[in-house]
């Protein structure tokens, strides 16, 4: 347990910034050095830590204290948020020092929660326009055909591509930046519910709200509301022409390929570069330098 002589310890050791205990008696070290080190600088922040440690430790020891020890600095972000919210603080040495470190961590922790709910979005959407294309279950006495990607896309075949569509969710998932991954799967979404959801009928209807004020414009308008509209919505137009050309194909020619090709004409669309700001070029100003005082220069 903690005991005041071991504060006077650690006063005498400039390098550790905080004490943390445990219910149990363990007690976490803050120490001075960053918790996140650059991969180039790792070696020598261990040896430094190290040291730190052991001697701060030894000393420990020394006045008696008999529990379990751990660094900070060594732990994952995850486990040094756990500690410093729910061990005690028995010695705050550099306060300024430990509000910048935990700083960091938080930090930490924010980036991984969003990027971690952005790809719980992505995949949401990959789901939902796999599900989209899902037919109710044939009866197992029946034998299923196995479709290649040259016929004709029917209701049978939606399970192939369903399933191709899923084996692709890592290269979907991929797409970067992140509004270009959103809207290339907004329009999956789109073709799955309207264009495939019936081979016969179903790129007739999704032709008819492909015009500049369909449900597949209004739907990917939404997620460009932020910088750039213009750049992205050019984006977006290029799409619709496109896959208006793709719809307008006769039945006999809605193959599996066909199917397939749909969801690579947003996943060929490149972002938008985003316009460079150049300074106007100065007017150049010539002086005329007279050949013979040149010469007599």
């Amino acid at each position: 347990m903690w005991d005041e002589r071991f504060a006077e310890i650690c006063r005498r050791h400039p390098d550790l910034v905080a004490v943390y205990e445990s219910g149990r008696g363990r007690l976490g070290l803050l120490l001075r050095q960053t918790l996140v080190p650059l991969d180039a600088e790792r070696v020598e922040w261990l040896v430094e830590t190290r040291g730190v440690a052991r001697r701060l430790i030894g000393e420990l020891r020394a006045g008696g204290f008999t529990g379990g020890t751990v660094v900070l600095q060594w732990l994952p972000i995850h486990d040094v948020a756990r500690i410093v919210a729910r061990w005690i603080r028995r010695w705050d040495g550099d306060p300024a020092r430990r509000s910048r470190l935990l700083s960091v961590v938080e930090r930490r922790l924010t980036d991984e929660r969003f990027l971690a709910s952005r790809t719980r979005r992505a995949r949401t959407a990959v789901e939902s326009a796999a599900a989209a294309m899902a037919i109710r279950e044939e009866s197992p006495a029946e034998p299923k055909p196995v479709p290649t990607i040259g016929a004709v896309l029917d209701q049978a075949g939606l399970d192939a591509l369903k399933a191709w569509y899923a084996a692709m969710a890592p290269c979907w998932l991929a797409i970067q930046p992140a509004r270009r991954r959103r809207l290339v799967l907004q329009t999956h979404v789109w073709l799955a519910d309207l264009a495939l959801a019936d081979p016969v009928g179903g790129p007739a209807r999704a032709l008819a709200e492909l015009g500049p004020d369909g449900s597949l414009v209004r739907a990917l308008r939404r997620l460009v509301t932020g910088d750039d509209p213009v750049a992205w919505r050019g984006w977006i137009d290029g799409v619709r022409d496109e896959l208006a050309s793709a719809l307008e194909r006769p039945l006999a020619q809605r193959t599996q390929l066909w199917a397939r090709s749909l969801f690579f004409i947003p996943y060929r669309a490149a972002a938008p570069r985003r316009p460079v700001d150049r300074a106007p070029l100065e007017a150049a100003t010539w002086t005329a330098t007279p050949r013979r005082a040149k010469m007599e220069a």
